[in-house]
């Protein structure tokens, strides 16, 4: 028989980072306190948000975790299930970053509705967003299939085409010297 398990707890830095970023958003006294701090406040929920490496550490484990609690709790099927190379994918990474700390608030709720909703919105949105990248995995890891055609958009001579594009664009002097903007279509 299946088992019900637990949510996945934060860690003790991720409570803090969760209660600083609530602060701030209340506004007043603590939020003027860590402004004038000037740090940039990570979201425990996007990873490339977080410079310390303690608190991506405990983000990376808390992922994983919530990784094995949704193919436990929520995968019916294989095909639903996040392959164990969920790491290796960027998309994916994103993807389960956002899945987990909405569900993580919203089993924090005080009523139902949160909880409904992410059963309802984000977790079916999640499934069939990643469909194709979950299932390419699904016997084994697979590379990145996109990847010849980002080399040839971040290649050189196509950044220097794109460039001369939003300079054309954005010419911003006339003939006589005034300032005008003339807009073009693409």
């Amino acid at each position: 028989m299946a088992q019900l398990l637990p949510f996945p707890d934060l860690t003790q830095r991720m409570l803090a980072a969760y209660i600083d970023l609530a602060a701030f958003a209340r506004g007043g006294e603590a939020a003027e306190e860590i402004m004038a701090t000037g740090e940039i406040l990570p979201r425990i929920w996007d990873l490339t948000t977080i410079a310390d490496p303690e608190l991506r550490w405990d983000c990376w484990t808390w992922l994983d975790a919530f990784v094995l609690w949704l193919n436990a709790q929520h995968a019916w099927y294989s095909a639903d299930h996040t392959p164990a190379c969920w790491p290796e994918h960027p998309p994916l990474v994103r993807e389960l970053g956002t899945l987990a700390f909405l569900r993580f608030q919203a089993g924090e709720a005080t009523g139902p509705l949160p909880l409904e909703e992410w059963h309802r919105y984000a977790l079916p949105g999640y499934l069939d967003r990643t469909r194709d990248q979950r299932r390419a995995c699904e016997e084994k890891h697979q590379p990145w299939p996109g990847r010849a055609a980002h080399t040839r958009h971040a290649n050189d001579d196509a950044a220097a085409r794109r460039l001369r594009l939003f300079r054309d664009d954005c010419d911003l002097t006339s003939d006589d010297g005034e300032e005008s903007v003339t807009l073009r279509a693409l």
